[in-house]
């Protein structure tokens, strides 16, 4: 479940990435209006003083000739008579439009000139003072306005947060929640309940039904595997000891060979309720100790053989490398056996095995009739038979043997073409090679 679920990379990133955009969207906007709004007083407000203030300059000086030029700590006035500048400054002089900003000592004031007649009045406004009380003055309330925006947004990312907080919890339970463990039964929400509102709690009481009946529906599975396996032992062992004893009379030949065909029938009937008592029984999947694999390997290998007298088998050893490595004998030895006889019944009278172990690899080949692409990939299905028409085999050898090395960590593959026999690699972990 882990491997589905994206840790915290959901609802807690995106409710982060959603609040980083809105703050960083509203402090934008906030300070593009601030500037905005610096530029309509500069562009409108100032220009329009300025104009207002040569109007009543022009409006004085028509009535007396002697009324002066403006002059405060933010305007001064200049005036140009025919054509002689030498009274201006230079930049004022070579001024393009009628509103503009100059480069005078050093500052960019604005400047604004107009003409009567052959006199023209330039006025230049040192806007630095009044920019500087209109900074402080909309700075404070900038901070005021950011502030009054920040603080519900904040607050609603925190119950937001607080409200996930339930769902978030549920994730993390459910993400360590192993099914083919005993833990089912024995998960509670009852830490996920502190910030849950009604529809987390319904939520949660769902999961606890639903978890609750899975674990149920688990043991009862295991039960039925427990008690129909042990069921089946004593006929199994009945049938088994007749035929050690129908062995041992003097039969026919026909006799004889129905007698040979049904011992390993009894043999895969056998490790077929093995392995149901095994899948009912999950922790000795866990159960591993540390064994050399060799001697383990070619103990099973021979006893698989063995169960196929009236064919003329040849074993070839490639032990590369002598390993060790964790396993549960019972399991590796079920793994083995079923793919060393899935080798022999499928390979004619005269099978032809090569059993090699090259690092943490056990590969197990044959000589037979091999398979082809569909069937192949079918494999693994349970109760699902290459040979349809063949008597041999249940069709859940190969399920029971991917199941067992999926629990156990273990690697199961195959290559195989029609006629060209087939190749089963079986990959271990936590090898150490010996020598």
């Amino acid at each position: 479940m882990s491997n589905t679920i994206k840790k915290d990379k959901g609802l807690v990133s995106k409710l982060n990435k959603v609040f980083i955009i809105q703050l960083v969207f509203i402090s934008l906007a906030t300070v593009g209006g601030v500037f905005g709004a610096a530029k309509v007083v500069e562009n409108v407000l100032i220009k329009q003083a300025l104009q207002g203030e040569a109007a009543f300059f022009w409006e004085h000086r028509a009535n007396n000739s002697d009324f002066p030029l403006p002059k405060t700590m933010n305007l001064t006035g200049y005036m140009v008579n025919n054509d002689d500048y030498s009274a201006v400054p230079e930049p004022l002089a070579t001024m393009q439009e009628a509103y503009q900003r100059v480069e005078l000592n050093h500052k960019m004031p604005i400047a604004y000139v107009t003409q009567k007649g052959n006199q023209k009045l330039f006025l230049v406004f040192e806007e630095a003072q009044v920019s500087k009380l209109a900074f402080y003055f909309g700075i404070t309330p900038l901070v005021i306005v950011l502030l009054a925006i920040y603080l519900p947004a904040f607050i609603s990312y925190v119950h937001s947060k607080r409200a996930l907080s339930p769902i978030l919890q549920l994730v993390r339970k459910l993400e360590k929640v192993d099914i083919s463990q005993a833990g089912l039964s024995q998960l509670n929400f009852d830490d996920v309940n502190q910030y849950a509102n009604n529809e987390i709690n319904t939520l949660v009481a769902t999961f606890e039904k639903v978890s609750g009946r899975i674990a149920e529906f688990v043991n009862r599975e295991r039960n039925f595997s427990r008690y129909a396996g042990h069921e089946l032992r004593t006929p199994l062992a009945v049938l088994k000891g007749n035929v050690e004893l129908l062995k041992k009379q003097p039969l026919e030949p026909a006799a004889k060979r129905l007698v040979m065909r049904m011992e390993p029938m009894v043999a895969d009937m056998q490790s077929l309720i093995e392995a149901l008592l095994l899948l009912s029984r999950e922790n000795q999947v866990a159960n591993q100790e540390v064994t050399v694999i060799n001697d383990v390997l070619k103990n099973i290998v021979e006893q698989a053989i063995a169960l196929f007298p009236d064919k003329e088998v040849t074993l070839h050893w490639r032990m590369k490398h002598l390993i060790e490595a964790p396993i549960a004998e019972q399991i590796f030895s079920m793994v083995i056996s079923n793919l060393v006889r899935n080798a022999c019944l499928y390979s004619g009278d005269k099978p032809e095995l090569t059993v090699t172990i090259d690092h943490n690899h056990i590969i197990i080949s044959d000589q037979g009739k091999g398979m082809d692409a569909e069937t192949l990939k079918r494999i693994k299905e349970p109760f699902y038979r290459g040979d349809e028409f063949g008597e041999k085999g249940f069709g859940l050898g190969l399920s029971i043997v991917d199941w067992l090395c999926q629990q156990c960590g273990w690697q199961v593959d195959f290559l195989s073409q029609p006629d060209q026999g087939t190749t089963v690699t079986l990959t271990l972990t936590q090898v150490k090679i010996l020598a």
